[in-house]
């Protein structure tokens, strides 16, 4: 890997090599990085620039020096802490945190239910939906995938396109579509090829699937996501309460 023309500064375009290397699975949490001259040789920069972009990576915890053993890949502070008790769109979250969250690789499409898409949604097999597939990106760092089906009454294709800013819940809200809320199961799993391509990892890299059926007031399925997170970027936690006496 050589560091293609760029104007930024040699030790920024080697951190994000660095990144790229540890996203892509190359080097893994606990990993010893390779010896400095050929991890330079590696990257195509000189050791001063290397050196340069360890530093940063060891001001933010990433890596660990140890004397006489090496360099060692640290795994992350999660970028996201939040509870699941509140249904709220990551880019609504984001902004609430002070983060900066984008949206990339927008697929907007309409198409024939499959059957496994039917029955979630509660309609024919074969009956138009709406796909939402998206990349979301937080800080500038990959964050999750996501992937909406909408029945085609909720919306049409044109007015999704035209609208939508990042998020199908906020559009719906945006929309009027009286939401109430959403079913979610939690499911730990790997990555297929596509969503691992989507998230710039190796397939069966682990992820976080939050699993969803979104419900309007008077109990009307409008909805149904498989919202894929990175562990590395977030971190979910419920609060759980002691029930009542018996």
């Amino acid at each position: 890997m050589r560091l293609k023309y760029d104007s930024r500064p040699l030790y920024l375009q080697a951190e994000e090599a660095l990144n790229r290397l540890i996203q892509d699975g190359t080097y893994r949490v606990g990993d010893r990085l390779p010896p400095e001259p050929q991890l330079a040789q590696r990257l195509g920069i000189s050791r001063a620039t290397l050196r340069e972009a360890l530093r940063a990576f060891e001001d933010k915890g990433l890596i660990t020096r140890r004397r006489g053993l090496g360099t060692f890949i640290n795994a992350p502070a999660p970028l996201i802490d939040s509870g699941l008790e509140q249904l709220e769109s990551l880019d609504s979250l984001a902004r609430r945190m002070g983060l900066v969250c984008t949206t990339e690789d927008l697929e907007i499409r309409e198409e024939p239910a499959t059957s496994e898409i039917a029955s979630r949604l509660g309609i024919a097999a074969g009956a138009p939906v709406i796909t939402v597939g998206r990349t979301k990106v937080t800080n500038g760092v990959i964050a999750a995938y996501m992937y909406d089906v909408l029945p085609a009454w909720v919306t049409d294709v044109a007015t999704l396109r035209a609208s939508f800013k990042g998020s199908v819940l906020d559009y719906l809200l945006e929309q009027g579509v009286p939401l109430s809320f959403a079913w979610t199961n939690i499911i730990a799993t790997r990555a297929d090829s596509s969503v691992a391509a989507k998230l710039h990892v190796k397939p069966s890299t682990v992820l976080l699937l939050l699993e969803e059926v979104s419900y309007t007031q008077d109990n009307q399925i409008v909805g149904y996501s498989q919202n894929y997170f990175l562990p590395s970027v977030f971190k979910f936690h419920l609060i759980r309460r002691i029930g009542p006496s018996r």
